[in-house]
């Protein structure tokens, strides 16, 4: 249709969804939309949100245009003040205007440019005249190093700003995972539409560099990037500890990395405004061809990208945000699958310090300090000293309650406990920040390990830290010390410190920290109980937020948490109902079991062996009037396997295995039990796949056509109560809304329920029953937070035999058409 461009005949509520979305846009809202999956939802948000971008992009600059032809002559009517007055106003408009356009013509001569392949050419030219190619150019390095200055100074934040690089206003998605992103182009491909597109991704993914991406951990990682890149920008100079001179010099194997080039990023830059290459493999195979960064590439190109791709923790964490310089103000942000988004924000600012890490922080402390102390400033003296006595009462305290019960402290609560109370966490995290001290700790680990290796036959002499590394690798008994390759792939204490330490720059209201012990070792949990609070930092800063899921319901906590932050425009809500009609989905609410008695599935109740053996019979029963494959969901890998564990002692699984093949969810990878149930389920009788609700399977494949006739939900998999972190999330929810607590516990059992049982239907032409197996989904407040395609469609036999009746009618309608 004209309206969207959508590359099929729109069924209406796709257009209806789209037309919501646009006016979110435009009025600058913030959208809760839910559209099932099947319904076109990927390709509905890119097909509104890209014409809005046409839109706006065409109407700007006319509007610019307008105001650049505006005239100086103002009628004075005898008032010369007032007439002056309004002459400037009008000049100052022209002028904004004039400035506006002269960006967007700069913006226009590097795309085509880009396009032209100019760049391209001129670096040949550039290379035949030089003979070899040019090192980083500064502004390149800028974007990300911060070196430390000779002296700290933690109060000056006086720097002058960079200049502001070019950019466009763009369409921020934002989904959990790099593939869900893949598939998204997958999806922009079947349309018109060829914006100007990249994926940010992490080092992990993007960094070409063997060197590097052989490192274990993430932070590892951009530590090596940092180094590398430093020695591009200063080969042949001395190396600098702390602003002496160390008589060292840089060796140039070593200190460069081979694709940290300004003309090579800046061609495959191009490549990338160029819509050549747009996924995040062609970008990393292009740069291994051109011996370009793909990781800075990307960042390079970022500003005047139209449609940027990013997972989660690059958009909703706002230090990686910063890191990538995301500017959401102006743009317009998506969250998909943002059923989660608040879960997802409180697992990226946890926090964990064991007893294990503050102990080999501690002896890496004492032994910088020995070595260094002479060399370093008064400042940075106070400094290391100040972060000495911090590990240390952390040390203390967890060495000192090892033996007691778990335990729950604000952040002020455990900052006095540890007699802390001086000490400004802001200022010493960002010292850490601007002197690289994580890097140079992890530097002075590696070489302390190198001269070890040039130390032989005197175990006597191992330092403190080299000790305590040999303890903590236990089972280890060869006597050779450990290389420095194997060094510098350790995760190094400091990080987890400094993790820590910015979870302690949390408002004391929004988290608590959590004392554990386990195994021995004891360790400080941070838990946010306030995610909302980060949220808001991003959807207040947006021109528009659309949060949109296939499962949306329950939103009430969603919604509650938008309001207290206080949304100002107003949160619109949307739900979409399926495309399929009535007659291809069953949906049965199971409160009888064979016998007819009442089933209901309570903590108490289901793991009464009678109890499973009902299950077990009212499975057996059901599945066998269901063609190819069955899907069946338990609340938990616990559950499930003394579920299996009972059908043995009864004898029940030969008698599954005569009417369909069992095949069960392992914890761990589930890939070739996948593959083997889809195999079988096609042909045959079928097959039946025990799983988990909330587990792998339940949550990241689609149980389309032959692969799931039947979805069966057993009980209802609420959290557990007695967790320490639930507990404490409930109460805070408490103290903000009555009934807050209660609502998020109702939220946690229900979006996992949804989400396993909105894998039935995939597509227009599918169809499938959903069993849910306990009497309480018969209750009006469960009815009301399943999806509507689901709830508007349920029904309640009053028995067992109708629920029997019922499935058999469905399926010989099916293979009567």
């Amino acid at each position: 249709m004209d309206e969207f461009s959508f590359p099929f005949p729109p069924y209406n509520i796709q257009l209806d969804l789209m037309r919501e979305i646009k006016q979110c846009i435009e009025k600058q809202q913030v959208g809760i939309f839910e559209s099932p999956t099947g319904t076109g939802k990927s390709l509905s948000v890119l097909c509104a949100t890209l014409t809005w971008l046409e839109e706006f992009e065409k109407k700007s600059e006319e509007e610019l245009l307008q105001k650049s032809r505006l005239t100086e002559e103002v009628s004075d009517d005898g008032d010369w003040i007032a007439a002056h007055k309004k002459k400037l106003e009008v000049m100052k408009i022209k002028d904004d205007a004039y400035e506006k356009l002269q960006a967007l013509e700069k913006v226009k001569e590097k795309l085509y440019q880009a396009r032209a392949g100019v760049i391209k050419r001129n670096r040949k030219r550039r290379l035949r005249a030089n003979g070899n190619a040019e090192e980083m150019e500064p502004e390149i390095v800028a974007v990300e190093d911060n070196t430390a200055p000779e002296e700290y100074i933690s109060d000056d934040e006086a720097e002058s700003k960079p200049e502001e690089p070019l950019k466009t206003v763009k369409v921020f998605y934002a989904s959990r995972t790099h593939s869900q992103l893949e598939q998204l182009i997958d999806e922009l491909k079947k349309t018109r539409f060829k914006p100007r597109i990249v994926t940010a991704a992490s080092r992990q993914t993007l960094c070409a560099n063997e060197d590097v991406t052989k490192l274990k951990f993430s932070h590892l990682i951009n530590e090596r990037c940092m180094e590398l890149r430093k020695g591009c920008a200063s080969e042949g100079k001395r190396m600098k500890l702390d602003g002496k001179e160390n008589t060292t010099s840089v060796k140039k194997s070593a200190s460069k990395c081979p694709y940290f080039k300004s003309d090579a990023i800046e061609e495959l830059s191009n490549e990338i405004l160029a819509s050549a290459v747009c996924r995040t493999n062609e970008v990393v195979d292009r740069g291994n061809e051109l011996v370009a960064c793909p990781y800075f590439s990307t960042r390079l190109s970022l500003p005047l990208c139209q449609l940027v791709l990013l997972p989660y923790q690059v958009i909703l964490h706002a230090a990686t945000r910063a890191a990538w310089g995301i500017d959401l103000k102006g743009n317009v942000l998506v969250l998909d699958e943002a059923h989660n988004v608040l879960e997802t924000i409180g697992s990226l600012y946890s926090a964990e310090l064991t007893s294990v890490s503050t102990t080999l922080a501690l002896s890496l402390i004492r032994e910088y300090l020995e070595t260094y102390k002479s060399r370093l400033k008064p400042k940075n003296l106070l400094y290391m000293k100040q972060l000495l006595a911090v590990v240390t009462a952390f040390d203390q305290y967890l060495r000192n309650n090892l033996h007691t019960a778990e335990e729950v402290l604000t952040i002020q609560g455990l900052v006095i406990a540890l007699g802390l109370t001086d000490v400004n966490f802001f200022k010493l995290v960002h010292y850490m920040d601007c002197t690289d001290m994580c890097r140079k700790f992890h530097g002075f680990f590696i070489r302390s390990q190198k001269s070890r290796v040039s130390i032989t036959q005197k175990p006597s002499s191992k330092s403190g830290i080299a000790k305590l590394l040999a303890s903590k690798e236990s089972g280890n008994t060869d006597p050779t010390p450990a290389t420095s390759d194997k060094a510098r792939s350790h995760p190094s204490p400091l990080f987890t410190i400094k993790g820590f330490l910015e979870a302690l720059s949390n408002r004391c209201e929004d988290g608590r920290i959590i004392v554990e012990k386990k195994g021995g070792v004891a360790k400080f949990r941070f838990i946010l109980l306030n995610p909302a609070s980060r949220l808001m930092e991003v959807v207040k800063e947006a021109r528009a937020t659309i949060l949109i899921g296939g499962t949306m319901e329950p939103a009430g906590l969603l919604f509650d948490c938008l309001s207290r932050g206080g949304v100002e425009n107003g949160i619109r809500r949307f739900s979409c109902s399926h495309v399929i009609d009535d007659h291809q989905l069953l949906a049965l609410a199971i409160g009888h079991h064979v016998r007819n008695e009442k089933f209901t599935l309570t903590f108490e109740t289901r793991e009464n062996a009678q109890c499973m053996k009902s299950v077990a019979e009212a499975l057996m029963v059901l599945i066998r009037d269901v063609p190819n494959g069955c899907v069946v969901f338990f609340t938990s890998y616990e559950y499930m396997a003394q579920f299996m564990s009972t059908m043995e002692k009864f004898k029940v699984v030969n008698q599954y295995n005569m009417r369909k093949t069992v095949f069960v969810e392992p914890r761990g990878a589930s890939v070739e039990i996948w593959d083997r149930f889809a195999t079988t389920a096609r042909i045959g009788q079928g097959a039946v796949l025990f799983a988990v609700a909330g587990g792998k399977l339940s949550e990241g494949i689609n149980f389309c056509d032959e692969l799931g006739r039947a979805v069966f939900m057993v009980g209802l998999p609420y959290p557990n109560k007695n967790s320490v972190e639930l507990r404490e999330k409930m109460k805070y929810l408490d103290s903000q809304v009555p009934g807050g607590g209660n609502q998020l516990y109702q939220s946690l059992c229900m979006h996992v329920i949804n989400q396993a049982i909105g894998r039935a239907i995939r597509h227009r032409k599918d169809y499938a029953v959903v069993y849910l197996m306990d009497s309480r989904y018969q209750r009006n407040d469960v009815i009301n937070k399943l999806p509507g395609w689901i709830s508007q469609r349920l029904r309640c036999p009053t028995s067992f035999p109708e629920a029997v009746t019922l499935t058999r009618a469905f399926f010989q309608q099916k293979r009567g058409l």
